[in-house]
């Protein structure tokens, strides 16, 4: 019993800090705070929400909605995060040659796995269902069998989650062992996820409106098709023994279910996905010869896409333009009818007319905040003397990472651009001048980036996190980005008011942009390499 309790706690040890957040100079004191403030953040923050849903039910008396929500978008948030942990705490672990070599039932290993995988999700659970909780006990009056409900609710609800992330984790492992799919799929359900969040926060109070007319038609619909938060809502509603009792035993019974079935294909995931692929002796190889700084360029964007979190954070910016210029050549009309509504002093025809103005604005706001490059040189990490080895010019490396991010950055504005040209139909002049604006503005984020970098560069993080979320230069890339965009949107505004047309408008904000990138190009060219060069690792 000891030797299992043992491994139980080797194995919670590693990989279950929900918020990681690690640095070398962090005392033992501040690594402890930090998660525990973050968490108390996060808290407050579904708790505000949560508020702010109850308040209209409270008011039809159906408070116990508020509950079914949060069982269905915890549950979903539940399998998304179970999604992307199931590839570190149930297959492909860094731990497994060290387990598997131990005189220990690899049905036991399995199972410490899928119970860590389990108390990772069970936390993850309560840090939304506990403040959905604690405000409905603020509205509603409970006993004791409403604590009991809850409590077990919070340990059973995850199960299903559970169940159908280890389906697609596996699925995903099995064929990622083949091909590099895996990335793709966090990446895309991470950039829907986030687009989801910011149209309901945008939406908040059309949301809450439409909650309270159709309360009692959306709680239907979610306890029908979801039966635990069904069998959670009827707990707390009419509480039944024997309902409880079916509520566990149908989550255990699903649950042991895929244990078995999951052991019994476990095993050959692991180890496909950790097998070395043979080469045929008689395969030729073709080598591809480049240019320096095409092979350079191609480094850096296998880097880039190799990436999920890089990607997300850096091209998440350019995803959500195309989205905005889309959703302007949609819905328009409803835009200037909702400012209409809000009593904004704008007409139709002003909007229309300054409708070139508003995308160069968009194009600004976009570059500046998508800064790639001030994680390229932090990235290279440890094996940034090897790059220093190389026979090309420093400032060719420099400059390849900057034509990388530009690559990546301007085919993404150049297609919300041709969204609007179709729609709005802009003259020739308009469509030149933003053409240039959506060539120059990528290049000027992107020198502005590196230059950050070689300024503060981080090469001894553990992981890509810490260098494109948590280090000094894509923290000062950010805010600069910020003040930049900001001041651009606000000339823009001034020549507009000080009776500028459209075209010496744009072609004004052309003229400052080139002299400004021309400037950073000189600059860059004199100050990179010497700084490169006193980079060391």
């Amino acid at each position: 019993m000891k030797k299992y309790l043992s491994l139980i706690k080797a194995c919670m040890t590693e990989n279950m800090s929900i918020f990681k957040i690690s640095s070398k100079k962090q005392s033992k004191t501040s690594k402890k705070m930090l998660p525990i403030f973050v968490f108390i953040c996060l808290f407050f923050s579904v708790w505000t929400y949560a508020n702010m849903f109850m308040e209209p039910l409270v008011k039809i008396h159906l408070e116990y909605v508020l509950l079914t929500l949060f069982v269905i978008v915890t549950a979903f948030l539940t399998l998304i995060e179970g999604i992307y942990k199931s590839g570190s705490l149930l297959f492909n672990c860094k731990d497994d040659n060290l387990l598997f070599s131990l005189p220990i039932k690899k049905s036991t290993v399995l199972f410490v796995r899928v119970l860590k995988f389990y108390a990772f999700e069970v936390l993850y659970n309560a840090l939304f269902l506990i403040p959905a909780i604690v405000v409905y006990i603020r509205y509603v009056q409970v006993d004791m069998t409403f604590y009991i409900s809850s409590i077990i609710a919070i340990l059973v609800l995850p199960i299903i989650p559970i169940v159908i992330s280890c389906i697609i984790g596996a699925f995903i492992s099995a064929v990622s062992s083949k091909f590099k799919l895996k990335n793709f799929a966090q990446i895309v359900l991470t950039t829907i996820l986030l687009l989801a969040i910011m149209y309901l926060s945008f939406n908040l109070q059309v949301v809450v409106n439409n909650l309270a007319e159709n309360a009692t038609s959306i709680n239907d619909l979610i306890t029908k098709l979801y039966y635990p938060a069904g069998a959670y809502i009827n707990l707390i509603t009419e509480f039944n023994v024997s309902d409880l009792l079916i509520f566990i035993g149908i989550n255990l019974g699903i649950f042991l279910i895929t244990i078995l079935l999951l052991g019994a294909i476990y095993f050959k995931i692991n180890s496909s996905v950790k097998a070395v692929k043979k080469v045929s002796k008689n395969t030729e190889y073709k080598i591809k010869v480049r240019k320096p700084i095409l092979a350079l360029m191609h480094k850096e964007f296998k880097r880039f896409t190799s990436s999920p979190v890089f990607i997300i954070n850096a091209g998440f910016g350019l995803v959500l333009f195309i989205v905005i210029c889309v959703g302007i050549n949609l819905r328009i009309e409803k835009v200037i009818e909702s400012l209409a509504n809000q009593e904004i002093m704008i007409t139709a025809e002003q909007i229309y007319l300054y409708i070139p103005v508003i995308l160069f604005g968009l194009i600004c706001f976009t570059s500046f905040m998508t800064s790639i490059t001030s994680s390229m040189i932090s990235l290279e990490g440890k094996t940034f003397n090897i790059l220093k080895s190389l026979p090309i010019k420093p400032f060719r490396i420099i400059f390849s990472k900057v034509l990388t991010a530009a690559v990546i950055m301007i085919p993404c504005i150049l297609i919300g651009n041709l969204i609007l040209f179709i729609k709005f139909s802009f003259n020739t002049a308009e469509i030149l001048l933003i053409t240039i604006a959506s060539f120059v503005l990528p290049l000027i984020s992107a020198t502005l980036g590196i230059l950050v970098n070689l300024k503060y560069p981080k090469m001894d993080a553990e992981n890509d996190t810490e260098v494109v979320k948590q280090s000094m230069s894509s923290m000062v890339a950010v805010f600069s980005g910020l003040f930049i965009s900001g001041l651009s949107i606000y000339g823009l505004y001034e020549c507009i008011n000080r009776g500028l047309s459209i075209n010496q408008t744009l072609l004004l904000g052309n003229g400052i942009y080139i002299l400004i990138y021309i400037i950073l190009s000189i600059y860059l060219n004199k100050k990179s390499v010497k700084e490169f060069n006193d980079i060391n690792v």
